[in-house]
């Protein structure tokens, strides 16, 4: 119920945490203070947190995706397809069939423009 402290205690972590080697494979600080902001309705708040933490640990799946996710929901679909095209190159040839690569192929796909008849 204390989301201002919670908020607050995840940005010290991940100021502190990037101020150090980020141990490999642990989510980072972050992506955790993004994925709490996205749950806390707050949109372009978390795409900015999702930004900031891809620049420290780049290519990682949740953040690509959860950036995707926070740009549609804050009405950005340029970063929105960004996001989801960078995920879907991430993957390319992993035979993967996980929801959020779905998504991502049906966004781009309905995003693409359709050539124009007689073209």
């Amino acid at each position: 119920g204390e989301k201002d402290k919670a908020v607050s205690e995840l940005r010290a972590a991940a100021k502190d945490e990037e101020a150090k080697a980020p141990e490999i494979g642990a989510m980072p600080a972050r992506e955790m203070l993004a994925d709490m902001l996205l749950d806390m309705n707050q949109a372009s708040a978390a795409l900015a947190e999702y930004e900031q933490s891809l620049q420290v640990s780049p290519n990682r799946f949740d953040s690509l995706y959860d950036a995707g996710r926070a740009a549609e929901l804050a009405g950005k679909p340029q970063d929105e397809a960004k996001y989801y095209a960078q995920l879907l190159k991430l993957c390319a040839g992993s035979g993967s069939d996980r929801p959020e690569l779905a998504h991502a192929k049906t966004f781009l796909a309905s995003a693409s423009p359709s050539p124009s008849p007689g073209h």
